[in-house]
């Protein structure tokens, strides 16, 4: 194998981004045998070709968009409970609340139960019938139901968003990165996600390690306008945000 040749190169980093695994400019310029401008110019054809998120040192995985909400919750792993414990102690006793669909946000639905004249205002059709078991005063927004978040999306969602008030948006994630904030996997989500933003008075993001680091595809939130980012990453995953402007809680 002549790793001379940019293109097989370049195929070897692709297929160890694919396996997830992070690419270290340094380590793999050595491994090579070739210099670590030659493995830069590398990282910058992958990243051109939506195969590699570059960053300070190398290259990360770029985020795979996750698959229908459906499946996730009849497949996927329980939410850590450390991390609905956090988020529940820094919703408090705030009585309206925005938010947002996926299998994380569901998970906390349970817990919200027993404040006075709490109201959960929604577009996922999931949080709302929740809510309903538990007895939460809900109110659902309508719309185009997106099958990958399952919420409502459009334009007709995001005009309902925008007459309605809350103390508190919590908006699940598809990536939060240094540089491209909190990010999406499909546009017309995070459109919603920035609508339910702008009718909140703080908004909280929760997130799973694995989110930490990663860039989906669609620019959601600029860190600097989340308030709190409450996850199960350790202190090491989340040092880089030391400067972002938002607040990690650590579950």
């Amino acid at each position: 194998m002549d790793l001379n040749i940019p293109d097989t190169r370049q195929r070897l980093l692709a297929q160890r981004l694919d396996a997830g695994c992070q690419i270290v400019a340094t380590d793999v310029a050595k491994e090579f045998d070739v210099s670590l401008d030659t493995i830069r110019r590398d990282i910058l054809a992958l990243e051109a070709n939506g195969l590699a998120q570059r960053v300070r040192g190398g290259a990360m995985p770029i985020a795979r968009p996750a698959d229908p909400l459906h499946a996730r919750i009849n497949a996927a792993d329980a939410v850590n409970p450390a991390i609905i414990r956090a988020a529940i102690r820094e919703i408090g006793d705030a009585p309206t609340l925005l938010m947002d669909g996926g299998a994380t946000t569901l998970s906390l639905i349970p817990q919200l139960a027993g404040v006075a004249n709490r109201l959960v205002i929604t577009p996922s059709p999931w949080v709302a019938i929740a809510c309903q078991e538990h007895a939460i005063a809900v109110f659902l927004i309508g719309g185009t139901l997106s099958a990958r978040g399952g919420i409502a999306v459009g334009d007709h969602a995001q005009l309902q968003t925008g007459v309605v008030s809350a103390n508190i948006a919590i908006l699940g994630a598809c990536g939060v990165d240094t540089s491209f904030g909190l990010s999406s996997d499909d546009h017309a989500e995070s459109q919603m996600k920035q609508a339910m933003h702008a009718a909140a008075a703080r908004t909280i993001v929760v997130t799973g390690a694995q989110k930490i680091g990663r860039r989906a595809r669609h620019h959601t939130l600029p860190l600097d306008q989340i308030d709190a980012v409450i996850t199960d990453a350790d202190h090491r995953l989340t040092a880089p945000f030391s400067d972002a402007g938002t607040t990690f809680i650590h579950a």
